[in-house]
């Protein structure tokens, strides 16, 4: 059975998202309000983010790409890449967020994730 694109991703992020939180880590939780700029394109990041609520908006060379909501894993280009943002993340609405600390991803999903992105 061939999945599409987006169910692949949207188990893999449920996947991660149930490791994280068993997982046991320490994770900081970050509240934003509509119009909150989490990261921006460019910056330099080695953590994760896990939308716990709300909806952001993910944005590259300033138009949008996609809105994503709660149980969305973010984040993984720059920790898979050379640790720049590729992306600027915006709140749509107010949001909890969940920051993940590199240390509590499993890598080969977190490739597995990015790739099903691509």
């Amino acid at each position: 059975l061939d999945l599409p694109r987006s169910v692949t991703v949207a188990e893999l992020e449920r996947e991660l998202s149930a490791s994280v939180m068993k997982s046991g880590a320490k994770l900081d939780r970050r509240k934003l309000s509509e119009g909150d700029t989490l990261v921006r394109q460019g910056d330099e990041g080695r953590e994760l983010f896990l939308i716990l609520d709300g909806v952001l908006s993910v944005e590259r060379d300033g138009a949008p790409l996609a809105e994503v909501g709660p149980g969305a894993i973010l984040g993984e280009m720059a920790l898979l890449g050379d640790g720049r943002r590729t992306a600027t993340l915006l709140a749509k609405t107010n949001a909890r967020i969940a920051v993940v600390p590199p240390e509590a991803i499993d890598e080969a999903k977190l490739a597995e994730l990015s790739a099903g992105r691509g």
